[in-house]
């Protein structure tokens, strides 16, 4: 995994329950199809805005609500490479590792005023996040934790260790 990710946010507010993010009648879609409805009952913008920026700043309780794991399989299939805010709804964000999103929790960054489309640059090497001329840091992640996501994801994760081939 890249030790920097950088780019572009797309910012969402407080309390987005996973079945915002993505409805259960979209759940078995193609990755493809659920990328196109991933947060779509927000409005056509939304899903546009997300689709359009790697880094999504999000409020508290993100992804609250079912513990299904369609709502980060959309986010991921929608480009989305990490997610920092919350704190977040835990099954969702065990469903966010698994499924290859960097979760990080830094209400802080919230609380400063990123804006839509403001650069975000996070560091893995020194456990940081930078926006502007602020610093934030946060807990350093977990060498597992950070495998799973290089992988792609829990499964492939667990087909590198087993030798399988997709």
């Amino acid at each position: 995994m890249d030790s920097v990710i950088k780019g572009q946010v797309a910012i969402l507010g407080d309390f987005v329950s996973a079945d915002v993010i993505l409805p259960a009648r979209h759940s078995f879609l193609p990755p493809e199809e659920m990328a196109a409805n991933v947060l779509g009952e927000l409005g056509p913008d939304v899903n546009e805005r997300v689709r359009s920026h790697p880094i999504l700043v999000v409020g508290k309780a993100f992804g609250y609500g079912t513990g299904r794991e369609s709502p980060a399989r959309a986010l991921r299939a929608a480009g989305v490479r990490a997610i920092i805010g919350g704190p977040f709804a835990r099954m969702f964000f065990r469903n966010c590792l698994n499924n290859g999103i960097l979760t990080i929790e830094c209400p802080e960054l919230v609380a400063q005023g990123v804006q839509e489309a403001d650069s975000v640059t996070v560091s893995l090497d020194d456990s940081t996040i930078r926006h502007r001329d602020a610093v934030f840091s946060f807990p350093p992640i977990a060498p597992a934790v950070l495998a799973i996501i290089a992988a792609g994801g829990l499964i492939p994760y667990g087909r590198t260790l087993l030798g399988v081939s997709t």
